[in-house]
């Protein structure tokens, strides 16, 4: 008899959720310890090699072994033998939101069945993917409801009954090859996608999540990272924009260095001493930096002129987040700022003086339990946190899924007998 192959529900597992994002591979484990309250395990991140390029991958093989490499530094951390499945984030160059709908007519006045509302969302599905062979839906939420002619935001109880359904569904859209290279990637590294996510609605999860006021009153947020900018405007139960800018705050160092200072030191001073603008630079001196100008060793840099050079690429980066902004002043309470590039000083300033709203950090402070360590409230966390959120939700509604044991770098090392996986949740570990 063949041996039946190792399976893990998913109920045994700590909630991984992992970020392929443009200089490393990141993995955050977390347990949930309320509603809509999480407790971080653990956390690691490798950055061997350069695998994605504007939000998507373009280096499968690499991305693979960094996604094994990180998720076997997790597993030592927790003490567990192998990560078998993980949560995973998707966007990038390109996505962008498309509207969709689905109609039912039920003939006579009854309740819709979850069947029937998964052959509606996967009909949408088709729909968008058979009329765009290089598109692909990389994540679609229902935004609202029409039963018998009348809207509804909230999701249908049982006992709503009508005889004609529709749903209507934002549509996450984005090349089909970055969907494909992702899933690729992480075949590679033997481990299950136990679900992925579009990265903007992870986002706004994550700085929203029981604050329906913020959600009702229209917001609009800018996550800042490396290498693409994404400004999403929410309102209500519905996505109004998603704009991708593929400049982010790599692109400034960048352009520091191309005034002739060495990148690393270029990406350090930004960091440390950058200003958005000069006119939050309160003291100026200057700084004696090495040159990678011809006949310079070394060059000096005033902290104006690095803010001169910062805001020269600042408002390049911005400036289509600002003109997509103008349209919905009126439909917004303000705007959201996050990313690991969002900390700059003065950006909030500089970003509300250009916009007229109201602009503040997003924070996903509220989403964790006082025994997280605080390192983990940094905002370039909130997409970690957004999908370990919406990891959790997927998990309540998914109890009876199995994940196979696909033999993962860090399940390799090790023997049969000597396999064992932490149920993270009981505090006891399970022989295989």
């Amino acid at each position: 008899m063949p041996k039946q192959p190792i399976t893990h529900s998913v109920r045994d597992l700590p909630l991984v959720a992992v970020e392929l994002g443009s200089h490393s591979v990141r993995a955050m484990a977390a347990e949930k310890v309320g509603t809509d309250l999480l407790r971080v395990l653990a956390y690691e991140e490798s950055n061997q090699f350069p695998c994605v390029n504007h939000g998507m991958v373009n280096k499968t093989n690499d991305a693979g072994f960094m996604i094994n490499d990180v998720l076997h530094l997790l597993s030592n951390r927790l003490g567990v033998s192998a990560i078998p499945s993980a949560y995973t984030l998707i966007g990038g160059k390109g996505m962008k939101i498309a509207p969709v709908k689905s109609k039912r007519d039920l003939v006579r006045k009854r309740s819709i069945t979850e069947q029937i509302k998964n052959e509606m969302k996967q009909e949408c599905i088709d729909k968008i993917e058979h009329n765009n062979p290089d598109v692909a839906v990389f994540d679609i939420q229902p935004s609202y409801y029409v039963l018998d002619g009348v809207e509804q935001d909230n999701e249908p109880t049982d006992g709503q009954k009508a005889s004609v359904w529709e749903i209507h569904f934002n549509a996450f859209v984005g090349f089909r090859s970055a969907r494909d290279n992702m899933r690729t990637s992480f075949e590679n590294a033997k481990i299950t996608i136990e679900q992925s996510f579009a990265r903007p609605d992870v986002v706004i999860s994550a700085l929203t999540t029981g604050h329906t006021e913020m959600l009702n009153e229209g917001c609009a947020v800018v996550d800042f990272g490396a290498q693409t900018t994404t400004l999403t405007i929410y309102k209500g139960n519905q996505f109004l924009l998603n704009l991708v800018v593929p400049q982010g705050g790599w692109h400034i160092s960048r352009f520091i260095e191309q005034q002739g200072v060495p990148f690393n030191y270029a990406e350090h001073i930004k960091c440390k001493y950058g200003k958005a603008s000069p006119g939050y630079v309160e003291r100026d001196s200057a700084m004696l930096l090495p040159s990678n100008n011809p006949g310079q060793t070394t060059q000096r840099v005033s902290f104006s002129s690095l803010a001169e050079f910062i805001e020269m690429k600042l408002t390049e980066i911005l400036q289509p987040v600002i003109d997509a902004l103008v349209p919905y002043k009126d439909r917004l309470g303000g705007v959201y700022l996050t990313g690991g590039a969002s900390l700059m000083s003065g950006l909030v300033d500089w970003l509300q003086e250009r916009t007229s709203l109201p602009v503040q950090y997003g924070s996903h402070a509220f989403l964790l339990d006082r025994q997280t360590d605080d390192e983990f409230c940094n905002p370039r966390y909130s997409s970690l946190i957004g999908a370990l959120i919406h990891g959790s939700d997927w998990r309540d509604s998914h109890t009876s899924l199995v994940v196979p044991d696909r033999k993962s770098f860090a399940s390799r090392v090790l023997t049969a007998t000597q396999q064992k996986i932490l149920y993270v949740f009981t505090d006891t570990t399970k022989s295989e």
